[in-house]
Parts: C-alpha cells; sequence; structure tokens
C-alpha cells in the first residue's frame, strides 16, 4: 500500500471509529472525484479491511451490535457512491458470454464483500446482477433460470451454512447441466475455514479480484 493509500485507510477508519458518517463519505467522494485512488485500491485496502475490522471488533475492544451496524452503513452508502466510477472504468464485454449474478445465502446477512465481488465483476466487463443477502435456494434457482449467467457467485459467511452451500450447489448441478454455467463460491467462511475448499463441488474459488480477473481469463 503506498502512503497515499494509507493516509486514505487511516482517515477513513478513524471517522468510521467516531462513526462520523458525513465525515467518512467525504474522504471517499473527494478521493475518487480527484483520481487518488482506483476503485480496486479503494475496495482492497481500505473497505474490505474495514469490514474486517468491524466483525473482529479492531476498532474497540467492546464494539455493541448497533455500532456495528452504523459502520456497516457508512461502508454501504461509500459502495453506493462509488458505483459511478466503477461502470465509468468497465472494461469492454469479451466474446464470451458474460453474463454473472451474484447473491449470499440464505439465512446470511452479511452482503457487502458479495457486493465489492459483484463490483469487481462489473469492472472486469460482465453484465453483474447483484441479488444481495439471505437468498433462499427457490430463488436463486429461478435468478439462474431466468437470467442465464455464465458465472453463478455465491457467497458464505458462516461455516455453519457449508452444508447449506453444499447441496445448493447439487441442486444448481442438477437442474443446470450446461457446462457454460460455472459455479464461483468465495466469503469468510471459506477463506477462514480448514479444509473448506477441500469439500465444495465448485467450478471456481474467488476471495479477490485477482481471482476474479483469472477466472474470466480461463473463461476465453
Amino acid at each position: 500500500m503506498n502512503n497515499s493509500n494509507e493516509h486514505l485507510k487511516r482517515k477513513f477508519h478513524e471517522a468510521l471509529r467516531d462513526l462520523n458518517k458525513p465525515l467518512a463519505i467525504s474522504i471517499i467522494k473527494e478521493s475518487l472525484e480527484n483520481g487518488n485512488i482506483t476503485i480496486i485500491d479503494l475496495y482492497t485496502e481500505i473497505l474490505g479491511p474495514s469490514l474486517g475490522a468491524i466483525s473482529s471488533n479492531e476498532f474497540n475492544q467492546e464494539i455493541s451490535i448497533w455500532e456495528e451496524h452504523i459502520q456497516s452503513g457508512i461502508v454501504r452508502t461509500a459502495l453506493e457512491i462509488s458505483y459511478p466510477y466503477v461502470i465509468s472504468k468497465k472494461t469492454q464485454s469479451t466474446g464470451i458470454a458474460s453474463k454473472a449474478i451474484v447473491f449470499c445465502l440464505e439465512e446470511e446477512y452479511h452482503e457487502l464483500g458479495a457486493r465489492m465481488t459483484s463490483d469487481f465483476l462489473t469492472l472486469l466487463g460482465f453484465e453483474t446482477h447483484f441479488i444481495g443477502a439471505n437468498t433462499p435456494k427457490k430463488e436463486a434457482l429461478d435468478a439462474i433460470e431466468k437470467l442465464d449467467p455464465s458465472l453463478v457467485c455465491i457467497s458464505v459467511t458462516n461455516y455453519f451454512h457449508l452444508t447449506r452451500l453444499k447441496d445448493l450447489i447439487a441442486l444448481i448441478r442438477s437442474n443446470f447441466k450446461n457446462d457454460q454455467t460455472k459455479i464461483v463460491v468465495g466469503g469468510y467462511a471459506i477463506d477462514n475455514t480448514p479444509h473448506a475448499k477441500d469439500e465444495i463441488d465448485t467450478d471456481f474459488f474467488a476471495l479477490s479480484f485477482e481471482d476474479l480477473k483469472k477466472i474470466k481469463e480461463a473463461l476465453l
């Protein structure tokens, strides 16, 4: 991380810790308007670590649920104001079927990491549909049928839900016997549960922008 981004991270984290939404958003807005940071660096070095810090109580030894919700709301707003810059930097679509859907498992409510994944895919030239948190199996299957994506991206945060993830992937495999539809799995539970990757029958794992970039290249 360069010095400029380190300074931005420190200022944003201080505003987040103080629950100062106007200041936090003005910091991000000014940096984007002045071209001081790229979307990839903003998400990877500032907003992503902020989400991790919130969930791990890095800012305070004891953080209340209401404080966590306020901080998450600030990060959500930062993502929303970043979206026009995502669109402006979107690469041209490749010759492949380049549609993607992104969603969280049923009873998974931490959706901001998945939202960043959605924006990364948009940057890479995919027509991306972000479904969001707590997506029931029936709705996931319906979305796949109607949107016919080349990538089905599933986020799982709670390791207790890995069995639910395996069941959903099996349903997708049985309902859509199409080699053109690839399943991508990511999220905290995958990254932090020993042997999780060995137990999940997916086409790809993605935990970063670089992972998604490699997936795009593999589809070409």
